[in-house]
């Protein structure tokens, strides 16, 4: 190991909005992590409650935290970019202040970046929701090594996913993407978009992360997140042209505006969160975009399931609709 590599240094970026009750236990979880202290970055995207009170505070009482409040609130992507902006480590990690990491995961992360000279690490993840078991994020793929190229494609079928939380970016990379600024999924806007501008991505097959779903974030909550979805789906597109124009009419590419585009958009158009006669337009429009290339992608991915459901909705969205409301919105 290098003298250079010997120092390298991580930046946990933190935004923070309504935090008040989690923020204080993370940044000491944080400062408690195995390997060289860590420089935390905490955001208040303008909370209402005591948040921007209390991470101030924080940053008062440790060297190796930094506060930044924002004079108004704009969401989590907004927030990211301005604590990496203000971030000083050759590498970032994002999380979340309510969820929970093992006290190596830092560590663990900064080890597979150095070994591999990599920009991004991609790692395990676990999710657990009230009253059920813990289960895995995600399936890395095989090996220890991808292509920024390779890894964009494992992001199409779900090998690698669009959380940020189970990743580590070097910084420098971050520099050179958008913060996409949509209220939803602009986590895995962000993940395309280093993806594309990485050279080299280390996959690291443990867990670094376990995001708690809490109650009530998994059923049809009446998010109406068509905007969100719209501006995403354009995103990826754009991503995948950089790399390879020709890869727009890929099965990977067209099983994911199958699964991640357009069964998310038409389960949010049947969401009830829509007035009838947006749903009605929206339904329409989402419809019109399915196409047996989307439905023959998803076959040849030997996804049963969302065949199912894909050619149902494509049929009979009052069907659809029948039967994921009966699934508690989990299709």
């Amino acid at each position: 190991m290098t003298s250079s590599e010997s120092v390298a240094s991580i930046s946990v970026v933190l935004p923070c909005f309504n935090a008040a009750e989690f923020v204080e236990s993370a940044v000491e979880r944080l400062l408690g992590q195995a390997g060289p202290a860590l420089e935390v970055v905490l955001v208040d995207d303008k909370s209402t409650d005591d948040t921007a009170l209390i991470i101030a505070r924080l940053a008062e009482a440790h060297s190796t935290v930094r506060a930044v409040l924002l004079p108004e609130n704009g969401g989590v992507a907004a927030a990211r970019e301005a604590a990496v902006a203000a971030a000083s480590g050759d590498y970032i990690w994002f999380v979340d202040a309510d969820d929970e990491w093992p006290d190596d995961a830092a560590s663990a992360l900064r080890d597979a970046a150095i070994a591999a000279d990599a920009d991004i690490v991609c790692a395990g993840a676990t999710v657990v929701s009230e009253g059920q078991p813990e289960r895995p994020v995600g399936n890395l793929p095989d090996g220890d090594l991808l292509t920024g190229a390779e890894g964009l494609d494992a992001l199409l079928v779900g090998g690698i996913t669009g959380h940020l939380w189970n990743k580590l970016f070097r910084r420098s990379l971050l520099g050179r993407i958008e913060f996409t600024r949509i209220r939803q999924h602009s986590d895995q806007a962000m993940v395309a978009q280093a993806l594309v501008e990485a050279d080299r991505v280390a996959l690291l097959h443990r867990s670094v992360y376990t995001y708690k779903l809490r109650t009530g974030s998994i059923i049809r909550s009446g998010s109406r997140r068509a905007d969100s979805l719209r501006e995403l789906g354009e995103v990826m597109a754009r991503c995948v042209a950089r790399v390879d124009a020709a890869a727009l009419r890929s099965p990977d590419y067209l099983y994911y505006r199958a699964r991640y585009n357009t069964l998310s958009r038409l389960k949010d158009a049947t969401s009830g969160a829509y007035s009838d006669t947006e749903r009605r337009g929206l339904v329409k429009q989402v419809r019109s975009e399915m196409s047996f290339a989307q439905l023959g992608a998803i076959g040849r991915r030997g996804d049963v399931t969302r065949f199912g459901i894909y050619t149902l909705g494509w049929l009979s969205p009052r069907a659809y609709s029948v039967v994921l409301e009966k699934a508690g919105g989990r299709l």
